[in-house]
């Protein structure tokens, strides 16, 4: 029996531990306004990120509310995950000053170089610090160029043909109308493409989607172990480096098959059109002391088309869901494409003449940015030009496309679906940047337009698609990365020619 003077004793501690962390807290909580930067206020144990932590909303999206919450005019806000201090910059000339003309001060994300081993995530473009990510990107560059991509154009459509048998055999109801889960079917389109351009395999996720490859990336795209693991390295990498190692991404099935790919490869000299073909080349060529092309290198740079094609699939899906939803765009797009295929047939040149579908991506990305937070550290103490704001070296810094790209500041009527804003004779604004900014921007930008483009081209072809008020999606609170947590349901019905 616990005696009356040992409870005292714990109440008292306790009490005096709590009265000890609450000043702990809020001095710590009180680091910008000691700065004189504005700042919202904060919960004492989770700062600003509590429902994001908690899985109660998606981390990006909450960002955005933080960015919409703060004042209007200023150019840039501090924030706190737990008690570190982060700043959320608001202002699209601040951006650039810091993205473009002082990158070399904020070239390294904040979550780069974390203690990654084994994940084939981070040890490439995505992850790496410099000056391994600056030799880095000068070789895969030239992988992703107009006359790579259009070697790829004939891997990327034949995967088009099992998706719309698949498509085509679902069940209809009494007035042949499919119900499917779009996000889904891209999501398979996008584990075959995987397969086929990073790793030179092919492989069939809509016939065979219980195959050992497919369950694989499937758990990627829906695992919630993942979706903690990315949370965790987008806001809070310090636990990464005391959790270690296969946090994000169990790799060992995508390494047998890469490494087969990789060794038939050279036996055969046999060329593909696929990035194992640039892979072999940049084996064998030159090697460089800051990034060797050898080992685990390799297949690490396959990571970088698992990253960039889930957030092209994202981009897909999000697009044709609002496409669903709004009907007069949806006919433009297919008007836009079936002149274009009509024209020069299934090839790479009529996909560069669907501009109107490029307008319906673009405007897709700004509403539902598959990436939506941009992540930077600071190397070193920096002053912001024009004020007294001091960043002291190591402040993670942040944007939301969330709240840059549905600011009214910088589009009318941010929350409503236009294509229209991207029309050659419209100037974009600068607070539009769904695939970063500065050197650092997305190098496989031409080729997710490309995936998306070839996806939606398939469907609108020969579906009219619709989506009613009961399916409407929802972000899904576990994923940094933007993903419906209901999937993207939609009607299709066939157009008859």
């Amino acid at each position: 029996m616990i005696a009356t003077g040992d409870i005292v004793v714990t109440l008292a501690l306790v009490a005096v531990v709590a009265f000890f962390f609450k000043i702990y807290a809020k001095y710590k909580l009180n680091y910008w306004k000691r700065r004189g930067v504005e700042s919202l206020p904060a919960n004492l144990i989770f700062g600003n990120f509590k429902n994001a932590i908690l899985f109660r909303s998606a981390p990006g999206w909450h960002l955005g509310q933080i960015y919409k919450k703060s004042n209007q005019d200023a150019p840039y806000v501090g924030f706190y995950i737990f008690h570190k201090p982060c700043l959320l910059l608001r202002d699209p000339d601040v951006i650039k000053q810091i993205m473009i003309r002082d990158f070399d001060n904020f070239s390294d994300r904040h979550f780069a170089g974390s203690n990654q081993k084994d994940s084939i995530g981070m040890k490439n473009l995505f992850g790496l610090k410099n000056p391994a990510w600056k030799y880095l990107r000068s070789k895969i560059t030239p992988t992703l160029t107009r006359g790579k991509l259009k070697q790829m154009f004939p891997l990327m459509m034949e995967i088009g043909n099992p998706m719309m048998d698949y498509l085509n055999s679902q069940p209809t109801d009494e007035n042949n109308v499919k119900f499917v889960d779009a996000q889904e079917l891209s999501y398979k389109y996008t584990t075959d493409l995987i397969a086929s351009i990073a790793l030179g395999t092919k492989m069939d996720s809509f016939n065979y989607p219980n195959a050992e490859f497919s369950a694989a990336v499937s758990e990627f795209f829906h695992g919630f172990k993942r979706m903690v693991a990315l949370v965790t390295v987008f806001f809070i990498p310090e636990l990464v480096e005391i959790i270690g190692t296969k946090i994000l991404f169990n790799s060992t099935f995508v390494k047998k098959i890469f490494w087969n790919a990789m060794e038939n490869r050279e036996k055969t000299g046999e060329k593909r059109g696929d990035f194992i073909d640039s892979l072999v080349q940049l084996k064998n060529g030159k090697q460089n002391p800051d990034y060797k092309f050898e080992g685990e290198n390799l297949l690490y740079q396959s990571g970088t088309f698992f990253s960039g094609f889930e957030s092209s699939s994202t981009c897909m899906s999000f697009t044709l869901m609002e496409l669903a939803n709004n009907m007069e765009c949806q006919e433009r797009a297919r008007k836009d494409i079936n002149n274009a295929i009509d024209k020069y047939g299934w090839t790479y040149e009529a996909f560069n003449e669907m501009k109107y579908l490029d307008q319906t991506i673009a405007e897709g990305l700004r509403l539902h940015p598959p990436v939506s937070t941009i992540d930077r550290y600071t190397r070193q103490d920096y002053q912001i030009p024009g004020t007294n704001t001091i960043i002291e070296k190591g402040t993670p810094i942040y944007i939301s496309l969330y709240g840059l790209q549905e600011d009214p500041k910088y589009f009318d009527n941010p929350e409503v679906y236009n294509p229209d804003r991207f029309t050659e004779e419209n100037i974009i604004s600068n607070a539009y940047i769904p695939f970063g900014i500065g050197p650092r921007m997305c190098v496989g930008m031409k080729i997710g337009q490309l995936h998306a483009k070839i996806v939606l081209a398939f469907l609108l072809r020969e579906y009219t698609i619709w989506q009613e008020e009961k399916d409407k999606s929802v972000l899904d609170p576990r994923s940094t990365f933007t993903a419906s947590a209901n999937g993207i349901n939609l009607h299709f019905k066939k157009i008859i020619q």
